[in-house]
């Protein structure tokens, strides 16, 4: 009886049952990618874009805008603050408003400080917005969020609306706190 099957003449050391050498690489989506890098990379031209015609924009308009800045009256709490917040706010003695006007390319913004009296390391998200002086209308919001905050210490902030400041001015108020263990 004669052998049908040749020898193996693989790689050494891999005979018959061992299979042939690895697997080949896992195939790569090179399109997916490309398309997603080109994704974010507009998203990011339109943003500089955005931006870049902010920062060239004349700030003659922008400084004759009348801005109402907001006195601090007490650690804590301001004067038009008082007025214009309907409830009282949680940690509100760590959150104070120092100033109320536009930024340097003339969005709305708020100057804060946020301050831990907790005895612990605390998170900080605060949300202040930006309204009309008769309170009617929001113009924004700006975002300040402080992480691991240690007891005692403050962190001067600026909260940005991303808009441009209105010519007839605007009041700041804190529309939100909230505080969590670092």
């Amino acid at each position: 009886m004669t052998n049908r099957n040749p020898p193996y003449s693989g790689p050494p050391g891999a005979g018959p049952g061992f299979g042939y050498g690895p697997p080949p690489p896992p195939k790569r989506n090179g399109k997916k990618i490309t398309l997603v890098g080109l994704g974010v990379f507009a998203v990011l031209m339109a943003i500089a874009a955005t931006i870049g015609s902010r920062v060239n924009a004349p700030t003659a308009t922008v400084a004759a805008a009348p801005v109402t800045p907001v006195a601090t009256s007490a650690p804590g709490s301001t004067a038009a603050q008082a007025s214009a917040t309907p409830r009282a706010l949680k940690y509100s003695e760590d959150v104070t408003i120092t100033a109320c006007a536009p930024n340097d390319i003339g969005y709305a913004a708020a100057q804060v400080v946020v301050t831990n009296h907790s005895s612990k390391p605390s998170n900080y998200l605060v949300t202040i917005a930006m309204e009309s002086k008769d309170g009617r209308t929001q113009i924004g919001t700006g975002v300040v969020m402080v992480s691991s905050l240690a007891p005692g210490q403050s962190s001067p902030q600026e909260a940005d609306a991303l808009r441009d400041a209105p010519a007839g001015g605007y009041v700041c108020r804190i529309a939100d706190i909230t505080r969590y263990a670092a």
